[in-house]
């Protein structure tokens, strides 16, 4: 019996793990992990799909007799990959598009300020917001060391990644202590850090506004003013 494949991540498949159309009747080219009620369960680029599954190398040699390092692994789906279904279609979204879609799927960035001395000083923090690829909203302690670098000196950089795509931005902070902006972004798991909620005097947010973006999308290297 011919076997055949899953047109999104290259697993076998079978009928217990078809993916799902949208009347729930099971799809012949995509498994459930891919591919769940007529869309796809991801929103990946191809670079993401092979570095997601390289996670799970020992059960894919498990399953399929292999003995892949996962460099090995890895070198097999670059050349695999392109000639699956989901990858010959052309993705027509703009770099921005497909920035904007891959800080989307993170819920943290890094931000560094620039120290007393001249030094960065990265931190990772939760994003709360953000708009396009390049403004990113967070919520802070207006005491914190962060907060004083920027009071002092606005310039910033931040990043992020998703399984390997990746995007590094230079710009500038704005600390912002207003008292509409700060209920409007008020979340619940912040009364762990601010017991005033959001009147409390040391919440205050960071407005993080890109100049500068590097791209490290789907194996594209990009480097342009915002």
């Amino acid at each position: 019996m011919e076997q055949h494949f899953c047109q999104s991540c290259g697993m076998p498949l079978t009928a217990e793990n078809k993916g799902t159309n949208v009347d729930g009747s099971p799809n012949g080219e995509y498994c459930v992990y891919c591919y769940k009620d007529g869309r796809f369960t991801q929103d990946f680029t191809m670079s993401q799909m092979i570095e997601f599954c390289l996670q799970f190398i020992d059960q894919i040699n498990a399953q399929t007799g292999w003995n892949l390092t996962p460099i090995q692994a890895k070198k097999r789906m670059l050349q695999c990959f392109p000639h699956l279904k989901r990858w010959q279609a052309k993705d027509e979204r703009t770099l921005a598009e497909k920035a904007t879609g891959l800080l989307a799927q993170c819920d943290n960035v890094t931000v560094a300020s620039v120290d007393s001395n001249g030094y960065p000083r990265p931190v990772q923090m939760s994003k709360i917001r953000a708009n396009g690829f390049s403004e990113v909203w967070m919520a802070t302690s207006a005491s914190s060391v962060k907060v004083a670098d920027f009071r002092r000196n606005d310039k910033a950089g931040l990043c992020y990644e998703h399984y390997g795509d990746g995007v590094a931005l230079r710009g500038t902070v704005e600390v912002v202590s207003d008292d509409v902006l700060r209920k409007e972004m008020w979340q619940d798991w912040f009364i762990h850090h601010f017991p005033g909620g959001p009147a409390d005097s040391d919440y205050v947010l960071l407005r993080f506004v890109g100049k500068e973006a590097t791209f490290w999308i789907n194996g594209e290297f990009v480097h342009q003013t915002v």
